[in-house]
């Protein structure tokens, strides 16, 4: 399959504003916003990596090259070294700041709306579920927990699937799923 590389990066770059304004949904609820949340995926080294696994993930026949699966492990593994709002960032979890940690539950929202309702991989965990399984076991300090289990409880009354839905049709709109 022949596709224009600017075409995956449009795209790519289209899906990371659309995950970027649904974790401000999310983080508008907390009186918070985030606009430069993710913006290094839009840079090297990340961009390539995170532009081939985006279009990847919501064109069925793209199928990525070992080259091009191995820049999206690099391009993961470097954001997560260098973004705040990841634990991989911190060399002790306890000195997560608190802002860090809403705008982390904020990015799992919309990351986990995402693969629930747009596409991507439907019978994922939903977010409480996910959290117990991938992160409830990591050092969290008893006030990191009252935060991340406050916002998931928060997020999960007020959430309007509709809105947040609203805020992927762009992505829908490209997608060949």
């Amino acid at each position: 399959m022949n596709i224009n590389v600017n075409d995956i990066f449009e795209f790519a770059k289209l899906r990371i504003e659309c995950h970027v304004r649904a974790l401000n949904y999310f983080a508008d609820m907390f009186g918070l916003h985030f606009p430069d949340h993710d913006n290094d995926k839009n840079n090297e080294p990340m961009r390539t990596g995170y532009a081939y696994k985006i279009y990847a993930d919501y064109h069925k026949d793209f199928h990525l090259l070992f080259e091009q699966e191995r820049l999206c492990i690099d391009a993961k593994n470097t954001h997560h070294k260098h973004a705040p709002h990841h634990v991989g960032y911190y060399q002790n979890l306890h000195d997560m700041p608190d802002i860090r940690i809403y705008e982390m539950v904020c990015d799992w929202a919309s990351a986990n709306f995402e693969r629930r309702n747009i596409g991507c991989l439907p019978d994922s965990l939903n977010l409480n579920d996910w959290f117990k399984e991938n992160k409830l076991n990591l050092n969290w300090t008893p006030h990191q927990l009252e935060i991340i289990n406050g916002a998931l409880k928060v997020i999960n009354e007020k959430t309007d699937a509709n809105a947040v839905y609203e805020i992927w049709k762009p992505v829908l709109a490209l997608a060949d799923l």
